[in-house]
């Protein structure tokens, strides 16, 4: 049994972000690949802005990401007279004193060295380091006293979190080395920027876990791109499953520089995913992401439709956006074109004659027909395929991309085909 102990400490104060879930599967993937445990703290000691309701939406957001942590939850809240007793413990050895209601931690004049499994070893001089508030006047500790009291508490071996708090690190070694407590290794990943090179935020984009969930983005989709973010698996390949990502994670593999936020990476990676998944885990899903947001849709055309798109969307929120003239009658926005295919007389003709085709016959069900029959229109009027293609194409749908368009007419139905048509030659 190996004695790896690593934790992920979010505070209920907000949604679960994009760094956060980076931190949390980064120590996730180390305690799962050394057989280790992953353990969850709730630093939920700032009582003006800590809510059951944020902390809830944490949980919840880490079991969709498939991130499950071993023992239940520690509480910070409820473990105030522990920090008491250790505060008490470091006045009475004369290393800690009371300023006004606070109490204090005498920082010893000394150099520091910390040694960081990313950064390798970085010395402090602990002159400049002013004496630490470790407990506040109300008698509730400060994050410094109450991270490393847990950490030893909870057995943690190894602190993997953010760079942010690098500059942390000395003092909580300094507080550890005069309770005659072990320091943890310590592991300080890179900072996640937006394309600006600025810290991430919400002017990049979602930034909360919920807000990609609500997208419809999969959570492998998710997983696999921040895994990407500050660490490099030393081969070409991309697409992980979290099996995957816990077989050749390494902590030495963990790039120093900051890592830059890419939402069109993000959107590919989870494209790859959504057309990778089993087909009946696709309709599934999709099925149930679009059930209360869209009128309903008849079965066979609801599947018909999920499929033809599949190859298309990143995102299961994206099928309504790309299949827009499906929902609703096509917009037809782009006016010079909508002009260019009225003024030209020959597409007109043939768009004319292709509906007096259409028209005789049976359902659109065989694709193969609608081909043949659409490209004879064509050839009958001395044209290429092409020159009533891609008017025809404008005239379904409003724009100049779809999937292929007889898929796209069986879809639609000959009802809706031939509407579109005689409300556009009028």
């Amino acid at each position: 049994m190996s004695d790896i102990r690593v934790r992920f400490a979010p505070s209920p104060t907000g949604y679960l972000h994009i760094g956060g879930v980076r931190t949390a599967l980064f120590n996730y993937l180390y305690a799962r690949q050394q057989g280790g445990k992953f353990l969850l703290r709730i630093e939920d000691t700032d009582r003006q802005r800590s809510t059951p309701a944020f902390e809830k939406e944490i949980l919840d957001s880490l079991k969709w990401l498939g991130l499950d942590w071993d023992e239940d939850p520690v509480r910070q809240s409820r473990r105030l007279d522990r920090y008491r007793e250790v505060v008490q413990e470091l006045l009475s050895k004369g290393l800690a004193y009371e300023s006004e209601g606070a109490v204090k931690f005498k920082i010893p004049k000394t150099e520091v060295k910390v040694y960081d499994i990313v950064r390798g070893e970085v010395t402090y001089d602990s002159q400049e380091f002013e004496d630490l508030v470790i407990m506040k006047s109300d008698g509730f500790p400060v994050f410094h006293l109450a991270v490393i009291v847990d950490d030893y508490d909870m057995g943690i071996s190894h602190v993997i979190r953010g760079e942010d708090h690098l500059p942390n690190t000395p003092r909580h070694v300094l507080l550890q080395q005069a309770l005659g407590w072990k320091s943890p290794k310590y592991a300080h990943l890179p900072l996640i920027f937006g394309a600006d090179g600025t810290p991430l935020s919400k002017r990049h984009g979602a930034v909360a876990v919920a807000e990609y969930r609500n997208k419809g983005f999969l959570p492998q989709g998710l997983i696999n791109y921040l895994a990407l973010l500050g660490w490099n698996p030393g081969t070409p390949q991309e697409i992980f499953s979290l099996p995957d990502l816990v077989k050749q994670f390494s902590l030495k593999r963990v790039i120093k520089s900051n890592a830059r936020f890419d939402p069109e990476k993000l959107l590919w990676l989870n494209g790859q995913h959504i057309r990778a998944l089993d087909g009946e885990v696709y309709e599934r899903q999709i099925t149930e992401f679009w059930k209360d947001k869209i009128e309903p849709v008849a079965e066979g055309k609801w599947r018909k439709l999920i499929a033809l798109y599949r190859p298309r969307i990143r995102t299961y929120g994206e099928l309504k956006e790309q299949a827009a003239y499906c929902f609703s009658e096509p917009e037809y926005k782009d006016l010079p074109l909508t002009a260019e295919i009225r003024g030209n007389k020959g597409a007109m003709e043939l768009l004319g004659q292709l509906q007096e085709v259409l028209n005789h016959l049976g359902d659109f069900e065989d694709v193969q027909v609608l081909d043949q029959k659409t490209k004879q229109a064509a050839e009958a009027a001395g044209l290429k395929p092409k020159d009533i293609i891609h008017p025809l194409r404008f005239v379904l749908t409003g724009g100049t991309a779809s999937p292929g368009i007889f898929d796209l007419m069986s879809l639609l139905g000959k009802k809706t085909c031939l509407k579109r048509l005689a409300a556009f030659l009028s």
